[in-house]
């Protein structure tokens, strides 16, 4: 009895040896990473939401293979200041580590102003000047790097007349002002500035290329467009109005407007998966941006989580220098301010079917 029980006490020692043992040669597990993600459910750019759910998803999914898991929550911006607070209030009582801004730069205004010290992510074209932006890393070009981009495109193209339609709103009126400008410094002397209400004065510009600097109101444009009788050369479109009207009945129309935004290589794969996620398999093949902006909200967690680890899990000012520090092939990704070093454009044509073709590339500095 006593040789049995003692056999028995061994197995158990051994069996604890061995646990210890395991243990201590285990890798510990890092504590996870908390990313509030602003979507876009609401609002005029409501269909952007469930693309970036679902992008937001894929990063996360991956990261939970590697040591460095992620958890996300996710908060409709809203369509009103009322949604925003709301909004805010549940993010902030999941306490984030990191926080991917919402895609319209008046909201990301808001949020800028309430977070504090907190890292922030930007994966679309948001304004230049924000306050309190010492905490905000750009995955996309500024707002006014890519309306001068476009200037820039615009008059390699041989334009010598340009009309600007406008919106009254915050962002009409800041990229009219970045067009007006960048056109101006480049000694193009017919611009055109008209407010998009202006129906009769539009009819009246005859420019060879027109720009519409709208957001929401770009739906009543489109309609009067349709009735002009000398429309444009080119047609341009902005970030604020790259979406699809092939429901509408004038979409033929806009039948070739052109667009610039930032450049972004998205692999195959993430396009398959992107397009299962959805059940969209259109979107395996789509040239339209709003497939770029999942890509980097995929790349903007992805990113997160390795300066994360490299912060070794510390939050603050840590976390907020080793994302400064991020470099892709060998180049710093961000510059002293947190803008996105590597900018450069792809050319989208739109088609009347809703679909968004790259037809070009475009380096401003070239």
């Amino acid at each position: 009895m006593r040789k049995r029980t003692a056999i028995v006490s061994g197995l158990a020692l051994l069996l604890i040896g061995t646990y210890l043992v395991s243990v201590s040669y285990a890798k510990p597990l890092a504590p996870p990473l908390r990313i509030g993600v602003m979507v876009s459910d609401s609002g005029p750019l409501y269909f952007a939401g469930p693309i970036q759910r679902a992008a937001a998803k894929l990063a996360a999914a991956d990261l939970a293979k590697t040591e460095q898991p992620v958890l996300l929550d996710f908060e409709d911006s809203g369509d009103s200041d009322q949604e925003f607070v709301y909004a805010t209030n549940k993010m902030t009582k999941f306490k984030p580590d990191l926080v991917i801004a919402p895609i319209e730069s008046n909201t990301a205004v808001k949020l800028l102003k309430v977070l504090g010290p907190i890292p922030v992510i930007a994966v679309s074209a948001l304004a230049e000047k924000l306050e309190n932006s010492d905490w905000l890393f750009r995955l996309a070009t500024s707002q006014s790097q890519e309306v001068i981009a476009l200037a820039q495109y615009v008059v390699d193209s041989k334009a010598n007349s340009v009309a600007i339609v406008f919106s009254d709103d915050d962002y009409g009126r800041t990229t009219m002002r970045y067009l007006a400008m960048a056109f101006a410094l480049r000694g193009l002397g017919k611009v055109q500035l008209i407010p998009v209400s202006e129906a009769s004065l539009i009819a009246k510009s005859k420019p060879d290329a027109m720009i519409l600097a709208t957001m929401e109101s770009s739906i009543g444009f489109f309609a009067d467009y349709e009735k002009l009788v000398k429309k444009p050369k080119q047609l341009y479109l902005v970030a604020g109005n790259q979406a699809n009207y092939s429901n509408f009945s004038w979409a033929e129309t806009l039948d070739g407007a052109l667009a610039i935004s930032s450049e972004t290589q998205v692999p195959a794969s993430f396009r398959a998966r992107l397009a299962g996620a959805l059940n969209r398999p259109a979107l395996e093949s789509s040239q339209n941006p709003i497939v770029s902006l999942a890509y980097k909200s995929y790349q903007a967690i992805s990113l997160a989580a390795d300066a994360y680890q490299r912060a070794k899990g510390n939050g603050g000012t840590r976390f907020r220098a080793a994302l400064a520090s991020s470099f892709v092939d060998g180049e710093a990704l961000f510059s002293d301010q947190g803008f996105l070093n590597q900018a450069k454009y792809a050319i989208y044509r739109y088609s009347n079917r809703g679909v968004y073709s790259v037809v070009g590339k475009y380096d401003p500095k070239q």
